[in-house]
């Protein structure tokens, strides 16, 4: 493989250090290449971190705090406590996040450190910038700007394994018993912006909601970047003939649940139909639906 081919492959099936990587097309029996954990791989891994907290920064310091534009999340909740405390937006994003890595290290100690990687470039680069003029003092420019920087930086982050892996294990602990956590970031995002249009006016509050909007969309655009590849979670009585029988037609890859019951399968998008109804003409009780990045990340709002 030439040095050209490897970094596409990369870019299409990034080592997230979370096992092995996604590569449906592996000849049928052979699974899945697992993470060759090269320098070449180790570099495109950390260089894509760095990458991302860089566009993350440049976001939160060039465009958003500077016009008074806050969106949801940590992101927006450090730069409203910035503007009313006079500290720097660098020192602010840390400690908020230390609860996050606080509360996972005595759990999990390696996950805590990797969380800790682009946290610390992100408050790092936000230092850095922080004397430099704001690219624009248009605040629907700021909006624009900053929610694309902020969400396609972190959703390269996200990409790499290094945030959602610390909220993976939050639908194991559910904070909320009468709803879901994704209710409750819903509700803190809403008073993160409504706080904002308290703090910096009513116009700067609709320039936030368009930041966090596009911040979000932005975010799942750096998170997915252009991989050929989908996720499902596949739920049937007959897993292990579905299974069977999918990987024998097409070119898929499954990951067992403890339940026997669920099963999450990685398949290219343009096999995504032929294996909806490969799977609903075997079992038509299935239950299949995408997985987004969201499902990952539900305690770790940062947007």
């Amino acid at each position: 493989m030439t040095f050209r081919d490897h970094v596409l492959h990369s870019a299409a099936f990034p080592p997230s250090g979370r096992g092995s990587a996604v590569r449906p097309d592996d000849p049928a029996g052979s699974g899945l290449a697992r993470r060759s954990g090269t320098l070449v791989d180790r570099l495109i891994h950390y260089g894509l971190i760095v990458f991302g907290s860089v566009l993350a920064a440049v976001g939160l310091e060039l465009f958003l705090r500077p016009n008074g534009v806050a969106t949801g999340g940590i992101a927006g909740a450090s730069i409203i406590a910035a503007h009313l405390t006079e500290m720097q937006l660098s020192l602010v994003l840390f400690l908020f996040n230390l609860p996050f890595l606080l509360g996972r290290k005595a759990a999990n100690r390696r996950q805590a450190l990797r969380m800790l990687l682009p946290v610390a470039l992100i408050a790092l680069f936000t230092h850095y910038l922080h004397p430099v003029p704001a690219v624009s003092d248009d605040p629907l420019a700021a909006a624009l700007g900053g929610g694309t920087f902020l969400g396609i930086g972190i959703g390269l982050i996200l990409r790499q394994g290094n945030f959602d892996e610390l909220a993976a294990s939050a639908p194991l602990r559910p904070a909320f018993r009468r709803f879901d956590a994704g209710a409750a970031i819903f509700a803190a995002n809403l008073a993160i912006l409504l706080l904002a249009g308290f703090v910096f006016g009513a116009n700067q509050a609709i320039y936030s909601i368009i930041a966090h909007v596009l911040a979000y969309f932005m975010l799942e655009a750096g998170y997915t970047g252009m991989s050929p590849v989908k996720r499902l979670r596949v739920r049937s009585a007959v897993l292990s003939r579905l299974r069977e029988a999918s990987e024998r037609e097409l070119r898929v890859r499954w990951t067992g649940a403890d339940d026997g019951v669920t099963a999450i399968v990685d398949v290219y998008r343009r096999d995504v139909k032929p294996l909806r109804e490969l799977l609903a003409a075997l079992d038509p009780d299935v239950e299949i639906e995408g997985v987004r990045y969201d499902r990952a990340r539900r305690l770790r709002p940062f947007v």
